[in-house]
């Protein structure tokens, strides 16, 4: 095996320090622009090395040519690759100035068009080769369409393939392909089963029924209805009602001594509500009268304690219940969706959870168009699936359309939300 002196940390050093000098980082940059202009940085420190540079041209790129430096380069445009070197002819070969481009995509994939135009900005020789490297999952969407003179390959493959055929540097393949394959996922970091959460008809029945809890709670005790939280900051997903810094309001979280419904104020510890899931009449006129004794009660201001829940009135929730609601809060997550490039639309405009339905109402970043789009579930009073639906509301110009997208068996909880984060962002293209 050829020894390299060369580390993580020293291709991490230099790929941050060139980063930090990229015009495209100039101006406030979307996430996904930050990680793809790194690894950029990160595969030219590693072809640096004239053994490397070799073993990815005749691997990856599938060519004969060997070139000079493999140099990273700002976008121009952006139909500009990332990387650019010149094709050096091989012996008996005419020298018509063939260039390599290299263009790097994390999170979606790059378009069929967008291949074309980034492969025609070399120029029109026919020895020009662009190398397309996106998520390992885009891969497929491209199979049979990929344009002449282009190479559409994964970080999954770079991966798997390169420390194979660069021995002496697979560390740093290693870790550029888990940077570029996962970079463009939604970091989501509990082990559930999503197809058998989001499917079961018992387990919807039983979220449904603690939504009902919160709902009649929050018409009895505040006299309105949960939505969504949409304040600045937040890093999780917060249906509540009420809640504020200084007023004590209710909130659907974790399961907390069998309800997800508690007491909640900004800055404290949330006290449960104290009631389940009501199955018989006996429980349902229990949990009436506890709540009306709340109603009679000051527990709202800053100066008052939120009153203590007592025994459980019902059914406690069910782990399977805690499992899906991490998994649909995971959905709704704002920094998640913010990476897609969806901002909540302004409190007023949320849409209230209803004995139908429970969703988010969302803005398209930088798009002054004025369409809304909405990640919820639900549809009719008795649900009977937790399968999360994506809608571009109508307007004017466009009647509405509505994807559902149900995960797939064995689907890791990342690449669902991931894939569900993907169909609202494909509503945006008109």
């Amino acid at each position: 095996m050829a020894r390299s002196y060369a580390t993580v940390g020293q291709m991490l050093t230099y790929a941050v320090d060139r980063s930090a000098l990229s015009p495209d980082l100039e101006i406030p940059a979307e996430r996904h622009v930050r990680v793809e202009v790194i690894l950029r940085h990160m595969l030219e420190f590693v072809l640096m090395s004239p053994r490397s540079r070799d073993a990815f041209l005749r691997t990856i790129a599938r060519t004969e040519h060997t070139t000079g430096s493999i140099a990273a380069a700002p976008r121009m445009r952006k139909t500009s690759p990332d990387l650019l070197a010149e094709l050096l002819p091989i012996a008996g070969e005419a020298d018509e100035g063939a260039r390599l481009g290299i263009a790097l995509r994390v999170g979606g994939p790059f378009s069929t068009a967008r291949l074309r135009e980034m492969r025609a900005a070399l120029g029109s020789s026919p020895q020009h080769l662009l190398v397309a490297i996106a998520r390992h999952t885009d891969r497929a969407e491209l199979e049979g369409e990929v344009p002449d003179g282009v190479i559409a390959t994964s970080w999954a493959r770079v991966a798997r393939r390169m420390p194979k055929a660069d021995p002496g540097h697979a560390h740093l393949w290693e870790t550029l392909g888990e940077v570029g394959e996962n970079a463009g996922r939604p970091v989501v970091q509990f082990p559930v089963d999503a197809k058998k959460l989001l499917t079961r008809t018992s387990t919807a029945r039983e979220f449904r029924a603690h939504l009902d809890v919160l709902h009649h709670a929050s018409r009895t005790l505040l006299g309105t209805s949960p939505h969504f939280s949409t304040r600045r900051g937040q890093t999780g997903a917060h249906l509540q009602a009420g809640v504020g810094r200084q007023r004590t309001g209710l909130e659907f979280g974790e399961v907390e001594q069998g309800t997800p419904v508690h007491f909640q104020r900004t800055g404290e510890m949330p006290i449960p509500l104290g009631i389940g899931r009501l199955e018989t009449e006996e429980e349902r006129a229990a949990a009436t009268e506890r709540l009306a004794m709340f109603s009679r009660r000051t527990w709202r201001t800053e100066a008052e304690r939120p009153p203590a829940s007592g025994e459980l009135i019902g059914a406690p929730a069910s782990p399977e219940l805690e499992g899906a609601r991490l998994l649909l809060w995971a959905l709704f997550n704002p920094m998640l969706l913010r990476d897609r490039g969806f901002e909540p639309a302004p409190a007023k405009r949320q849409p209230a959870l209803t004995a139908t339905s429970m969703g988010l109402r969302l803005l398209q970043r930088g798009d002054d168009s004025g369409a809304e789009y909405r990640l919820w579930v639900g549809g009719d009073r008795d649900w009977k699936n937790l399968i999360p639906r994506v809608t571009r509301e109508e307007t004017a110009r466009h009647p509405a359309e509505t994807y559902a997208i149900a995960p797939r068996k064995s689907q890791s909880t990342a690449d669902f939300v991931w894939e569900v984060h993907r169909a609202l962002r494909s509503l945006t293209i008109l």
